[in-house]
Order: structure tokens, then sequence, then C-alpha cells
């Protein structure tokens, strides 16, 4: 099922990437983390992964600007990407989506929501 795919989870705030670490290994994932956009941009050419679980706002690259270098390199170009914030979500979703991010979700958020989306997107994916 789950167990050949692997996350990358960026976010500056630890507890944030224990939570979902912990939450997407329960299930089977295996799971890479990065605490900011050009720790995260290595890891994507390091680690291969298989989608990207990315928070908006970081010391370094934001999340968007990392978004936005994955999505116009034909390597990563494909690679599914869910943001999350606490930013104005309304102005940020019409951005993300125009630079093709898969979904977009408000923090606090529940891991399983956020799990669901991450099955959601496998599922589509590999048909």
């Amino acid at each position: 099922m789950s167990f050949n795919k692997k996350i990358l989870v960026v976010d500056d705030e630890p507890h944030v990437r224990i939570l979902l670490k912990s939450r997407l290994e329960a299930n089977g994932y295996a799971v890479v983390t990065a605490y900011g956009g050009t720790q995260a941009l290595e890891k994507v050419k390091e680690e291969k992964p298989d989608l990207i679980l990315l928070d908006i706002v970081m010391p370094d690259l934001n999340g968007y600007e990392v978004a936005q270098r994955l999505k116009s390199d034909p390597e990563t170009a494909a690679l599914p990407i869910i943001i999350f914030t606490a930013s104005n979500i309304r102005e940020l979703e019409d951005k993300c989506r125009d630079l093709g991010v898969d979904y977009v979700i408000m923090k606090p958020f529940s891991p399983e929501v956020m799990l669901g989306m991450v099955k959601e997107l496998f599922k589509k994916n590999e048909s």
C-alpha cells in the first residue's frame, strides 16, 4: 500500500514536523523532514519524495517560493504539494492553485484531515 511512498514534511516549527512525521509513519509512509525552504529544495534532490507537505511561513525561502521553484523545474513539476498555513487562506488558495499546488489547508489542522488528503493524492496519481 503506502510503504513505498516517501513524504517530505517542511515546517520551521519542530512540533509540527514531529506530529506529522509520527502520524504519517504510523500509516506506513516513509518520512523525511526539513525546517526551511532552502533545506527542502536540497532534500527534494537527495531524497526524491513522492509528495511534499509544505508550510508557507518560514525564515528563509517561504513555501510559495519553494513550490514555485519545484513547479517550474521539469524534474519536479509533477510532484504533488500540500501547502499549510496560518495566513489568509483565500488570497493564498488562488495563488497556489495558479501555481499547481494540489491542496491548501489552514493551520491549525487535524492530522487526520491531512492524512486523508495525502491518501487521496496518492490514489488520484495512481489512476
